[in-house]
C-alpha cells in the first residue's frame, strides 16, 4: 500500500511516501518551487513522488483536523473559512483523488518525535504558534503507545508569543524568529524583562504542570507593545529569557511527573535550539528530529495513523541537509 503523509494549505507544504509503513521519501515543496515556506503542494514534487516512488497513492493522511481548525479561526475572528480548509478539494487541484485520513495537528508533531526516535519510551514536548485548540501539549510513549498528558489551549500560546514580540522587534512573525537570539545578544535588561511579565503574563504553578496564560491575545501581534523602548535587541532578550524560563520550567516538572528520561521536541519551538540546548543536560537522551515544525508532520500524519516505530534516515529527507 502505498500511502501518502501531506502537510499543506498554510504555510511549509510538505509530502511524504510511505509503502507497506515504511517511509521512503519526504520533501517540503520549497525544495522545488524555490518559495520560502512554500504553502502549497508543489506539481514537480508531486510527479517525483509518483514516478519514483510507486505511482498514485491509496490514501492520504492529511497534518491535521480542517473542521477543528476552521472552527478555531472563526472563534480567533477570521471569519468562516470552511471552504478554504476543503482539503479534498484541495487536493484533487493537484489530481489526488485516494481516501483521506485526518490526524490532530499536535498529535502528527509528536508521532514525528516519537516513532523516529528510536526511543522505545519517551516524554515529548510540543510547541507551537497553534495546532486546531492546541498551542502547547506533552506526551508520554511507551512502546507502540502515545498518548497526551497535558494541553494548553488556544490562544494562550507561548509560539504566538515569541511570534508577537518577533514582529514587534521590526521583522516578520512566522519567519524570522530564528534571528531573535543574535538580536538579543548583550542587550540584558532586567528592567524590559519585568515588563514584559507584568504587561503581558500571569503563571500558576500551583499544581501540575506549569500553566502560563496571557493578558491579551497575541494572535494578530503586539506592535503597540511599549513603543518608547526603542531598543528591540532588548525585547528580544526579554523575549528568549521568558521563553527558555517556561521550557525550562516545563521540562522540570515533566521530569518529575513522568517516568522517562528520554525527552523528544518538537513543533516550530524546537527549532529554538538556546532554548533546546538549556534543558537537554537533565535528560539522558534528546532528540529533535529534522524538519521539527509543520514540515515534519507530513511524516508524523502517517505514524499517529499506523501507531509504529520506523528506521528513520534523515537522508531520506529530499534536502537532508535542513
Amino acid at each position: 500500500m502505498i500511502t501518502w503523509g501531506i502537510v499543506g494549505n498554510s504555510h511549509d507544504a510538505s509530502l511524504a511516501v510511505f509503502k507497506d509503513d515504511q517511509l521512503k521519501f519526504a520533501a517540503l515543496s520549497k525544495d522545488f518551487s524555490g518559495v520560502d515556506h512554500d504553502p502549497d503542494l508543489n506539481f514537480t514534487l508531486i510527479s517525483v513522488a509518483r514516478v519514483n516512488y510507486g505511482g498514485n497513492p491509496d490514501r492520504v493522511v492529511w497534518y491535521e483536523r480542517p473542521f477543528l481548525k476552521t472552527l478555531r479561526q472563526w472563534r480567533a475572528g477570521q471569519g468562516w473559512l470552511w471552504k478554504e480548509n476543503n482539503i479534498k478539494k484541495y487536493l484533487a487541484r493537484y489530481g489526488i483523488h485516494c481516501p483521506i485520513e485526518y490526524s490532530l495537528h499536535h498529535h502528527s508533531h509528536a508521532a514525528y518525535g516519537y516513532y523516529t526516535s528510536g526511543f522505545d519510551n519517551a516524554s515529548i514536548l510540543c510547541i507551537d504558534s497553534i495546532g486546531e485548540f492546541q498551542t502547547l501539549t506533552v506526551w508520554q510513549g511507551v512502546g507502540d503507545d502515545l498518548h497526551c498528558v497535558h494541553k494548553q489551549r488556544y490562544p494562550d500560546s507561548l509560539g504566538l508569543f515569541y511570534s508577537a514580540m518577533t514582529q514587534r522587534c521590526g521583522l516578520t512573525a512566522q519567519r524570522d524568529e530564528g534571528m531573535m537570539t543574535s538580536l538579543a545578544r548583550g542587550k540584558k535588561d532586567n528592567e524590559v524583562i519585568r515588563l514584559m511579565i507584568k504587561d503581558l503574563l500571569w503563571f500558576d504553578e500551583s499544581f501540575g504542570y506549569p500553566t502560563f496564560k496571557f493578558k491579551v491575545n497575541l494572535h494578530k501581534g503586539c506592535d503597540w507593545w511599549r513603543p518608547e523602548i526603542k531598543d528591540v535587541g532588548k525585547i528580544a532578550y526579554a523575549t528568549q529569557w521568558i521563553f527558555e524560563q517556561i521550557v525550562e520550567r516545563l521540562s522540570n516538572s515533566m521530569l518529575e511527573q513522568m517516568p522517562s528520561k528520554n525527552l523528544i521536541v518538537v513543533g516550530g519551538c524546537a527549532l529554538n535550539g538556546k532554548a533546546v540546548r538549556r534543558i537537554s543536560y537533565k535528560w539522558k537522551n534528546v532528540w529533535v528530529p529534522p524538519n521539527p515544525g509543520d514540515p515534519g508532520s507530513c511524516i508524523g500524519a502517517v505514524l499517529a495513523s499506523t501507531k509504529k516505530h520506523i528506521d528513520f534516515n534523515k537522508n531520506l529527507w529530499y534536502n537532508s541537509s535542513i
